[in-house]
Parts: structure tokens; C-alpha cells; sequence
């Protein structure tokens, strides 16, 4: 009966936590992100300090319906120079299927022909046969910002001009040197004529626009920033602007070091407690870590956390929610400056190796069960680092983090 409980619980648990990820109409949050395209390539071709070719996209996925999007990517000019970009590409998210197929096609070329004697399903009511639409229409360029915040740096060949690899005053902590001016493309793409147009707003998943630049190989990031986005509603109406705040947005670090492994291992066990840690193996700078813990409440029971070496409490928070009687804890750990407007320390971020913390947990007698299941779920773990050049915490992408997700306790 216990056992059947816990199943209970935790399939309660499962669902109720899935629900976390999903908005409103049911579809899971929106993402925006930059995919390297050719990332495997670079990696096995390559060392740091090379010169390469990147292949970047702008991805969309899980968007509601809208019919253009506003958006800039930043990236660091010193390191990369913009070659060209291209939104006229295949499965194009704005792509569309038009009044296709049609009523009657007699030569079967799918394009509507009024003298072969064609016909079509005037779906939207426009009176006007309404083609597939292959590509968005609107203007991708490159935009300036000079901030006047020009870093020293050692001119070891004397030529009065910064070279990759001269040592320089990183004030900012981006892993650059900045002479002051910021470099990044903005856009505005969209579906042309949404009136006459099927469907008048796209939505789901795919690819927005691709981006080539030549540059140093070597660790920077490509920042992103959604503007606004609108959905079409009527010919005789004002789009609406959606609310972008709730869509999470994925920044890339290109030429990332870091391959993080987060896991558990068994500590102590006693007839009545069982010590489990909680590892973490090459992470990159940290400003924020949550997971959740489960297990089964018939089994154990949570008693209590030891800090370990990975996060100093000096610099980070704790905040640990427990559901005892539900068998799961929520932990997340916080940098204390990292999501204020005071300026922060980069020596204070957390990276590496380390251990988190120690976990207690009581065992509840009963000679018939002879092991128990910990598990992290990874749909329950996220993370934020820190851009050292504006000053804000931005969320890493799980997708690639290696989580150990289970820990079997034998008694």
C-alpha cells in the first residue's frame, strides 16, 4: 500500500512539475536560441586561436502564432567579422502553405491557373487565390553602439593597434578586449501581405535566419535580445504585440570549454541515515542552479543539508523547499549580487569542479526493502551564468549538460 502511495505521489509530482514548463493554451514555452551550425566540424578541425568560418541560425521553437519578429545578436567584433546572412532558407519559419491544394488543378503543377481552368478554396475570403509563401520579407543589417569604455592593453609589437593575444585590462570580465564599440546585427522579418496570406501567423519550430562571420577561434559569446513580436489579427486591425517576457532566450557561448556533468554520490550509511552528496564536475561560471530531488517518502525521509566546498556562502544563497511527505526537494542556489543592480566580483562566481552539498536523509525500518531510488529529474534542473558586459545573468542551455539523473541506495 506504501508503494502505491509513492506511485501516486510521484506520478502527481511528474505531472504537476511538466505543467511548470507549459504556458497557457498547453504548448511548452517558447524558445528562442542560436544554434552553431557547424560546431562539429570547427571542434575536430581546429585549436583555440585558429581562424574559422562560423555557421550560425536563429531558431525559434514552441512560438505562438505571430506574424514578425524584431530582434538583435550581438557579438564581439574585435574577435569576428560579419561576412553575410541569409533568411531566404529552406523550411524557413515564415514559410507558409498557401490556398494549396487546390479544388481543381488540371495540369497538376500546383499554381492556380484561371485560363486551365483551375479552382481554389478561397479559405480566408479575400477573393484572390493566396500562394505558398517560401520566405519572410523585411531587413537584416548591421547596427553600432559606442559605449567609450576602450580597455588598455600591452602593445607588445608596437604597431599602436590591439592583436589577439596581447595581454589587456579585461575591465568587464567578458573574456575580450573592448575598445569601446559594440557591433550587432538587428532584424526585422516577417510574413509579407498577412491578409492575404494562409495561415496569416506562423507558429511551432524552425529555423528564422543563418549568419556567417570569420574570426578568432576562441571563447566569446553571441548575445541575443527578442525586440518585440506581433500577431496579426484582422486587415482592418492593429497587430498585437505579445508578450515576449515569459519566452526563454539562449545566448551561445562559442568555443566553450566546459562539458558540465551534475550528479550524486553516496556518502554514509547507518541503520537509521543515509548521506548522499551532490557533485558537479567543469562547469562554467555560476549564478544561479536549481534541481529537484526525489524519493520515496515511504522509504526516506529528508532530515537536513551540509554546504559543501563549490558554492561559498559568502557569495551564494541558499533556498531549499522540502515536500517531505510528497518525496521530492527543491534546491537552488543563488549568487547574492548577480540579479542585483551593485556591481559584482567576477573572482566570486563559482566554476569547476566541486562539491555542492550533503544531503541527510532518515531511513524508515522495514525489513522487507533493501534499496532506494534518488533521482534528479533533468526537465527539473536549470542555470544561469553571467555576462560580465552588460551585467546581467542570462540562462545556460541544458541540452548540453550531462545529468547522472538516478542513485540507488542498497541497505
Amino acid at each position: 500500500m506504501k508503494h502505491t502511495l509513492f506511485l501516486l505521489a510521484l506520478v502527481f509530482f511528474l505531472i504537476t512539475s511538466c505543467d511548470e514548463f507549459l504556458i497557457e493554451d498547453g504548448r511548452n514555452s517558447s524558445e528562442v536560441r542560436i544554434n552553431w551550425l557547424n560546431k562539429n566540424k570547427i571542434e575536430s578541425e581546429n585549436a583555440i586561436g585558429d581562424i574559422v568560418n562560423l555557421e550560425l541560425a536563429l531558431e525559434f521553437s514552441n512560438m505562438p502564432d505571430l506574424f514578425t519578429v524584431e530582434f538583435k545578436i550581438h557579438f564581439d567584433h574585435t574577435l569576428f567579422s560579419p561576412d553575410s546572412f541569409n533568411y531566404q532558407i529552406d523550411s524557413s519559419f515564415f514559410a507558409t502553405t498557401g490556398e494549396i491544394p487546390l479544388k481543381t488543378d488540371v495540369n497538376n503543377n500546383g499554381i492556380y491557373d484561371e485560363s486551365d481552368g483551375d479552382e481554389y478554396n478561397d479559405d480566408n475570403g479575400n477573393g484572390q487565390w493566396d500562394a505558398p509563401i517560401s520566405f519572410p520579407v523585411g531587413i537584416v543589417r548591421l547596427d553600432t553602439n559606442y559605449t567609450g569604455n576602450v580597455e588598455t592593453f600591452v602593445d607588445s609589437n608596437l604597431n599602436g593597434v590591439y592583436d589577439y593575444g596581447e595581454d589587456f585590462e579585461d575591465d568587464n570580465g567578458n573574456l575580450a578586449w573592448d575598445d569601446g564599440l559594440e557591433v550587432f546585427y538587428v532584424g526585422t522579418l516577417g510574413i509579407p501581405a498577412p491578409q492575404n496570406s494562409i495561415p496569416s501567423n506562423v507558429s511551432g519550430s524552425a529555423q528564422v535566419c543563418r549568419f556567417y562571420l570569420s574570426g578568432v577561434y576562441t571563447q566569446t559569446l553571441f548575445d541575443l535580445e527578442i525586440i518585440e513580436a506581433s500577431e496579426f489579427i484582422g486587415p482592418n486591425t492593429d497587430p498585437v504585440n505579445l508578450n515576449i517576457n515569459n519566452w526563454d532566450i539562449f545566448p551561445h557561448l562559442i568555443g566553450n570549454p566546459h562539458d558540465p556533468v551534475l550528479r550524486m554520490q553516496q556518502e554514509e550509511l547507518t541503520d537509521n541515515t543515509v548521506t548522499i552528496s551532490i557533485v558537479i564536475e567543469d562547469s562554467p561560471k555560476l549564478s544561479r542552479l536549481q534541481k529537484t530531488i526525489t524519493y520515496d517518502p515511504a522509504i526516506l525521509s529528508y532530515n537536513n543539508n551540509d554546504i559543501l566546498n563549490f558554492f561559498d556562502s559568502d557569495n551564494y544563497d541558499l533556498f531549499p523547499q522540502s515536500y517531505d511527505s510528497d518525496g521530492y526537494l527543491i534546491l537552488e542556489f543563488r549568487h547574492k549580487n548577480a540579479y542585483q543592480s551593485s556591481s559584482v566580483d567576477e573572482t566570486s562566481f563559482s566554476e569547476g569542479d566541486g562539491s555542492i552539498l550533503n544531503l541527510t536523509f532518515l531511513v524508515n525500518p522495514n525489513d522487507l526493502i533493501s534499496s532506494a531510488l534518488l533521482t534528479i529529474p533533468k526537465s527539473s534542473v536549470s542555470a544561469d551564468s553571467y555576462n560580465f558586459s552588460i551585467g546581467e545573468s542570462y540562462p545556460l542551455d541544458m541540452n548540453f549538460w550531462t545529468i547522472e539523473e538516478s542513485l540507488q541506495i542498497n541497505f
